[in-house]
């Protein structure tokens, strides 16, 4: 007997959900790394992997692989959480409540702030508007 899947957010969902994760992490990598490398930020998206010896490239990679899988268990969060909601509204919600996590710890001069908030606006939205796409289109 041949088991199918019937389920409307199957297989082709988790598979999204995944690739938008995957993608807004290489995106916020390539992002953090551009504004640290113009001085809009001063602080390296690798900066908590300075005390291990490694080499850069090494730092990186590990860097990358953990954005990626913040970002895909953030994908999946927001569409268990979020997905029948209107996209705009919660990606500047989530923005704004991670941008008041961060300030806390972040330098307070104007630019680097309005470049992490900027950072953190870009990430949420394009999780939220892909996510919410992807849920429209497999209804």
């Amino acid at each position: 007997m041949i088991r199918t899947n019937n389920s409307k957010h199957s297989d082709y969902s988790r598979r999204m959900i995944s690739e938008t994760g995957v993608m807004a992490g290489l995106l916020l990598l390539l992002f953090s790394w551009l504004s640290y490398t113009f001085h809009f930020m001063n602080w390296n998206p690798v900066f908590m992997l300075a005390v291990f010896p490694l080499p850069l490239l090494v730092k990186y990679g590990i860097a990358l692989v953990i954005s990626v899988l913040i970002s895909i268990v953030l994908s999946l969060l927001y569409y268990a959480l979020f997905r029948k909601r209107k996209p705009f509204t919660v990606g500047i919600s989530i923005t704004v409540f991670f941008f008041l996590f961060v300030f806390f710890g972040a330098d307070r001069s104007l630019l680097h702030l309005v470049t992490i908030f900027s950072l953190l606006l870009g990430y949420f939205l394009f999780i939220s508007l892909t996510i919410s796409w992807h849920y429209e289109r497999a209804k």
